[in-house]
């Protein structure tokens, strides 16, 4: 068994948990022979050509489904499941039709799709059993979705070990965000030389370490991954995230910003450093940074908007309600 994986996506819908989700598989499934992004296709071939070898040479896809997945429309107006070039439609579609396992992830609330809300080609997908990813339970969610993927692929029996090679196709046209609050990294996957090599296998140590719980460890890796490749913005945030989950706010916040600089575009960095600023009780810098995600990832952060309209409230801000139940309207366990 191969055990190859396709994650399917809409990057401006569920881009955040594709990252922590890839970062949740690889320990598992072998990092290194991870597929991602089109960054990762070779110079000068063909993309669209190129996805789809990855489509028809995974042995699993999951289907990650956010709230607006059924309803999205393209700037025409049309609905983007009815549009038969619609890249999530092909390769949902030609997953289902080889009869490999199709894993609907659920996450930010949505709901299982409904047969009669399909187009045709992704009718199946309605009878494949669903895992939910929840941010609130993120880790223990992860776990669940790892654990039923190998038994889908036959990973383990009795006695028996397996190594695995995963490959993870992402179908967005820009490097995704890392994921939230957990032990998520970009994945560089482009060839490499040997410092940027050995830095990428740091990481891997970190991120196995900070799986255990281990952060003082998982910090070790990290400083010389990023002494390896100073520019390396995965591992300033994952050390970010070890810093924030020891409790020290300030280191946390400083590798949040230095991912910034390196990425003025990455909205999970902002919602971080906005989560610290706001358990140092910095009310006005959680409200700028919680907006600046919102701005680059509107419909996404349920959780984000929880820590805007409480920032805002604190501050006696009144607004902060209309944001609260924007969380709740996006995730109805957020901001209880």
């Amino acid at each position: 068994m191969a055990g190859n994986i396709f994650i399917n996506y809409r990057r401006d819908e569920s881009g955040h948990v594709a990252g922590r989700l890839h970062d949740s598989l690889a320990p598992t499934f072998g990092r290194n022979k991870l597929f991602m992004d089109v960054d990762n296709i070779p110079v000068g071939r063909d993309f669209e050509d190129y996805l789809k070898r990855q489509v028809a040479a995974c042995d699993a896809m999951l289907a990650i489904i956010g709230p607006n997945w059924l309803i999205a429309k393209d700037e025409a107006g049309q609905r983007r499941l009815d549009n038969p070039e619609d890249f999530i439609v092909i390769e949902i579609g030609a997953a289902l039709a080889r009869d490999i396992p199709v894993v609907p992830v659920l996450v930010d609330g949505a709901r299982m799709p409904k047969a009669s809300e399909l187009p045709d080609s992704l009718k199946l997908l309605a009878r494949r059993q669903a895992v939910q990813v929840r941010h609130t339970n993120f880790s223990s969610d992860a776990e669940t979705l790892v654990r039923r993927l190998r038994e889908a692929l036959g990973y383990e029996s009795p006695g028996r070990k397996w190594h695995v090679r995963a490959i993870i196709a992402v179908t967005a046209v820009v490097l995704l965000l890392i994921g939230v609050g957990g032990y998520a990294t970009f994945q560089h996957l482009v060839e490499q030389g040997p410092a940027e090599a050995e830095a990428k296998r740091k990481m891997d140590q970190g991120v196995a370490y900070a799986k255990k719980g281990d952060f003082d460890r998982a910090i070790t890796e990290y400083n010389e991954a990023i002494r390896l490749d100073p520019k390396n913005a995965g591992a300033f945030f994952s050390r970010g995230v070890a810093y924030a989950e020891k409790g020290d706010r300030d280191l946390a916040i400083a590798d949040y910003s230095e991912v910034i600089r390196l990425n003025p575009k990455n909205a999970v960095a902002f919602a971080n450093r906005a989560a610290d600023y706001f358990k140092k009780g910095d009310f006005d810098r959680a409200v700028a940074d919680s907006s600046e995600a919102i701005r680059l990832n509107p419909e996404r952060f349920a959780w984000v908007y929880c820590i805007r309209g409480t920032a805002k409230l604190k501050k006696n801000d009144s607004s902060g309600n209309a944001d609260i139940a924007k969380a709740r309207q996006l995730d109805p366990s957020t901001c209880r």
